[in-house]
């Protein structure tokens, strides 16, 4: 409830972050404050706490920065501008959540390619890099170059994961060669759930599911041409290749498809030049649900903790998609802070509302779907356009793009060692 004349507001402050908890008491907040002053709100109420912790807890928690929410939206102006433009009534207690302010994304390390950097994928031992110079590359979390597979005759346009046991990896790597390579230690590809099978899409306008299980009466016996090959270093394509058939073919767009991803095991959804997403069932192997935009899409995400479809098209606007969506509004939201192309998009790993996305205007944004009239960061680093962005699964986050740089950001709050210049530079040189 408020207090016209005074200018109060009754609020109440919640958090499930158990650490940081304050007495549920409500207070009587003037109706002019933002985000500094109910930080210094909370750190106050946290100090009066500081009987029943410990002295170094109690200062590690006046440290910290509060973003605040209310009705889920993250205040971003005056408690009385936000209560009117979301029309919330202050009749009762406002309920006010705060959770731990998100890190500032800090470059970390830069690996060097020789040419643009088109595709990353990340597991938990490495990093695995795709570029235009025709070399897929393997890195550790240290950023050095520890194999480079020269497979391909053009521009390797995707890279994914299909497994890692102990020290054996499995990957799946797609060109401009019209080729799909699975490596044991097209345009773009992806694996289901299961990681006995891959999806690609083709500018020829279809879709192919493939089997990603070793054939055992497959022969890949190496060339014999009396030289010295690399060991350890390079996989290079002296192997002859086996040649697989699709196990399903799939036909529905009328252009180019630019981005496959896996639902789940029986679903596939694709997005093309024809501006539709479309979704897939590979049970029936039909088309089953048709998403019309715009404008071309050039890349798609879905998060399996908010069951959203995020992306990013050329008319520079990220948009959230709802495919359980049947009354025709599928389109969430629209994020707009991108001034040119949307080139790649990812939803975080570990977080239903956090997502980045990277664009031809050369920066990465940070997106909180709660905070929709602005990125939470801009990352301005690199020196020509994004055309890869990815997560590791909590702490860091990566780009790559025309500049022939693959960026590693650390989001963790402290970073992967101590060392005295802001980012190192690695090269894929590996001779």
């Amino acid at each position: 409830m408020a207090d016209e004349e005074s200018g109060y507001v009754q609020a109440r402050f919640t958090t499930k972050q158990k650490r940081y908890a304050v007495p549920e008491t409500p207070f009587s907040v003037p109706v002019k404050v933002g985000s500094q002053e109910l930080n210094e709100l909370i750190s106050s109420l946290l100090s009066s706490n500081e009987s029943e912790v410990s002295e170094s807890e109690a200062e590690n928690e006046r440290k910290f920065q509060f973003d605040f929410l209310i009705d889920g939206i993250y205040l971003q102006e005056t408690l009385d501008k936000h209560l009117r433009l979301y029309n919330i009534s202050t009749e009762s207690v406002v309920e006010i959540e705060y959770v731990e302010k998100h890190p500032t994304p800090r470059p970390d390390n830069c690996l060097l390619h020789d040419d643009w950097v088109s595709s990353i994928a990340v597991c938990k031992k490495c990093i695995l890099s795709g570029s235009y110079d025709g070399n897929a590359y393997m890195w550790d979390f240290n950023g050095t170059c520890v194999l480079t597979f020269d497979e391909h005759t053009a521009p390797v346009k995707s890279v994914c994961w299909i497994n890692v046991d102990d020290d054996v990896g499995v990957f799946i790597s797609s060109s401009q060669d019209q080729s799909i390579r699975l490596t044991e230690s097209v345009d773009t590809v992806a694996v289901d759930s299961s990681k006995t099978k891959f999806c690609s899409g083709s500018w020829d306008k279809t879709l192919k599911i493939w089997s990603a299980v070793a054939d055992p009466s497959a022969s890949d016996e190496a060339e014999d041409d009396g030289k010295a090959k690399k060991k350890q270093k390079t996989l290079s394509n002296k192997r002859k290749a086996t040649t697989r058939t699709p196990l399903m073919t799939l036909s529905g767009h009328v252009e180019a498809v630019s981005s496959v991803l896996w639902i789940d095991q029986s679903t596939v959804c694709s997005a093309g030049w024809d501006h539709t997403i479309r979704i897939w069932d590979l049970s029936a192997g039909v088309n089953k649900q048709t998403l019309n935009g715009s404008k071309v899409f050039c890349d798609i995400s879905y998060s399996p903790l908010s069951r959203l479809v995020v992306s990013g098209s050329t008319d520079r606007h990220v948009r959230l998609w709802d495919p359980r969506t049947t009354d025709g509004a599928v389109v969430k939201n629209t994020l707009t802070s991108h001034q040119g192309w949307v080139s790649s998009v990812a939803w975080s790993p570990s977080s239903e509302f956090e997502l980045i996305s990277g664009s031809y205007d050369m920066t990465v944004k940070l997106w909180d779907t709660r905070s929709l009239n602005a990125p939470l960061f801009t990352m301005t680093e690199h020196q020509d356009k994004v055309m890869s962005v990815n997560w590791t699964l909590q702490t860091s986050i990566l780009s790559g793009g025309a500049d022939n740089q693959l960026i590693i950001y650390d989001i963790s709050g402290g970073g992967w060692r101590t060392r005295d210049s802001d980012m190192e530079y690695q090269s894929a040189d590996t001779t």
